[in-house]
């Protein structure tokens, strides 16, 4: 297995990891369908440069990514990482790929200087199992407040 980062050069199979994904667990995913030509606009886009995604291949195949931006707070001058999505294919579970991933997000994390990093976990059985092996960490019911905009 090897990790990479999404770029150009990897959209299509990033793309087909995606429909797969949607194929096998919709209710996961949040889409209806795959914005096939907005994925393809987006991984030029400047704006969603700041969004790394790092994809877990095999063979040539997307089995995972994780998908984060840093950012800093002005207040207390600390690096901060949001992650905002973590998924391993079903049938790709439990071999330690997300773990793996988290592992890769880290490093660069160390690499940038970041001090914290969190998400807004799911809360499914298969994603608290996963959460709650880990060691060093708070897990907390944090109360969220949204708005669409658009």
């Amino acid at each position: 297995m090897i990790f990479v980062k999404l770029d150009e050069s990897n959209i299509e199979k990033y793309i087909e990891y995606l429909e797969h994904a949607l194929a096998v667990e919709p209710e996961q995913m949040h889409v209806d369908k795959i914005d096939k030509e907005g994925l393809r606009e987006r991984i030029k886009d400047s704006f969603f440069r700041k969004t790394t995604s790092v994809l877990a291949m095999e063979n040539a195949k997307v089995l995972g990514r994780i998908e984060y931006h840093f950012y800093g707070c002005m207040q207390d001058g600390y690096h901060m990482a949001y992650i905002d999505w973590v998924y391993v294919l079903p049938e790709y579970r439990h071999r330690g790929i997300a773990q793996s991933l988290f592992k890769e997000m880290e490093k660069e994390c160390r690499e940038n200087g970041i001090d914290q990093y969190y998400l807004i976990r799911a809360t499914n059985a298969n994603a608290d199992k996963f959460y709650h092996s880990f060691t060093e960490v708070e897990l907390s019911e944090a109360p969220i407040l949204r708005k669409d905009l658009k």
